[in-house]
């Protein structure tokens, strides 16, 4: 447990590398089915690979990472503006493969920003992704802004993702 964490506390840490694409959200419309598309951005070898999974029935599930004050690495984790902050939990819903939404949050919504992709399947080999940033929410959140960029990390790298495949531009 230890170990995940600091994995996942590193990975908030360190800036992305590679490609850098405008991040804002957007909307993208590719030629491939929308399994294919999800299983690309958040299959085995995503940012999410390593967190637990809390929940699996069906096509639902929920992988969460909750730090507690006092376990080692709480310190990175939480931000400079909350240092009396008790909980943090990095959580990421799905629902495969319509929806990804990985939320940050601190004392349990207190301060919450996040990110969600939604998949639409517009026809069997034509799918559209769309991106959207959740504003930052709660009171101090000057000190979110070190995590929330390895949010946008994350982000950019499932969106990069995305030039695997043909974009198409949709009818009118």
């Amino acid at each position: 447990m230890l170990r995940m964490m600091m994995t996942m506390a590193a990975m908030l840490l360190t800036a992305g590398c590679g490609k850098m694409i405008e991040l804002a959200n957007q909307t993208r419309t590719v030629a491939a089915p929308r399994e294919e598309v999800f299983a690309s951005m958040f299959g085995d070898d995503s940012a999410f690979a390593g967190l637990p999974l809390v929940t699996n029935g069906g096509s639902t599930r929920l992988y969460e990472l909750v730090a507690e004050k006092g376990e080692p690495g709480f310190e990175k984790l939480v931000t400079d503006e909350r240092p009396e902050a008790y909980k943090v939990k990095i959580a990421v819903a799905m629902e495969i493969p319509r929806e990804a939404h990985l939320i940050y949050s601190v004392d349990d919504g207190a301060l919450r920003t996040g990110l969600k992709f939604t998949f639409e399947e517009l026809a069997p080999d034509r799918t559209r992704v769309a991106f959207t940033i959740d504003e930052l929410t709660g009171a101090g959140a000057k000190g979110l802004e070190v995590n929330r960029s390895a949010l946008k990390r994350i982000a950019r790298d499932a969106l990069g993702k995305l030039d695997d495949f043909e974009e198409v531009e949709e009818a009118a």
